[in-house]
């Protein structure tokens, strides 16, 4: 039952994402990394959907103590000084602050997520759902949507496949020319930082 609930959920996370999206696919240089993104923009704001795919030789034990350290997400989260755990809500169930020092010319931000981690025998899955008010307000503007699922899917006895599936806006409106130059670089490099990391525990 355990296993079909986090199936589901994974599916219901991607579905959400996907929907009606219209895709860009790109590869990273080196061939080892697939990115997919859409970007909405109005005069208002800029809504960014990607997804990101890659593997690497890593346990999924190593993965979950790497991640479940929120102090370990600025290290792979890009422009990123601040990370750190506000509230244990359970042993798997947890709020999350992150500081964005975000290059110009585009604002300071910071954003607040719950995070619940989903487990199977070859299966380890965190969702962060955006929760603006579970942390007490700072001197930038918070984003109101930052919602990121990492899942990883053991391949065999050593190889791990990573998606990362996120959508957010971030504050004010981003010039097209920063994003046309963060694909598929940026999603890719938050991957394998990702894995870099984890596979040092």
């Amino acid at each position: 039952m355990k296993k079909l609930i986090a199936l589901l959920l994974l599916i219901s996370t991607f579905n959400g994402i996907a929907q009606n999206r219209n895709w860009t696919t790109k590869t990273s240089k080196d061939g080892k990394t697939t990115v997919q993104y859409d970007i909405i923009k109005n005069d208002s704001n800029t809504h960014i959907y990607y997804i990101v795919e890659t593997q690497k030789d890593i346990s999924l034990d190593a993965i979950e103590t790497y991640f479940s350290n929120s102090e370990n997400h600025k290290s792979f989260l890009e422009n990123t000084t601040e990370s750190k755990k506000v509230k244990k809500i359970s042993d798997n169930e947890w709020v999350t602050y992150y500081y964005f020092d975000a290059p110009w010319p585009m604002p300071n931000s910071d954003a607040v997520l719950n995070f619940k981690v989903e487990k199977t025998e070859n299966q380890l899955t965190f969702i962060g759902n955006s929760s603006p008010e579970a942390y007490k307000a700072t001197d930038v503007k918070r984003m109101q949507a930052y919602n990121i699922t990492y899942n990883f899917e053991r391949l065999n006895d050593t190889s791990t496949k990573l998606t990362i599936t996120a959508d957010f806006m971030p504050v004010g409106s981003v010039p097209k020319w920063l994003l046309k130059g963060w694909f598929p670089k940026g999603p890719a490099e938050i991957a394998n930082r990702l894995l870099t990391g984890a596979s040092k525990i």
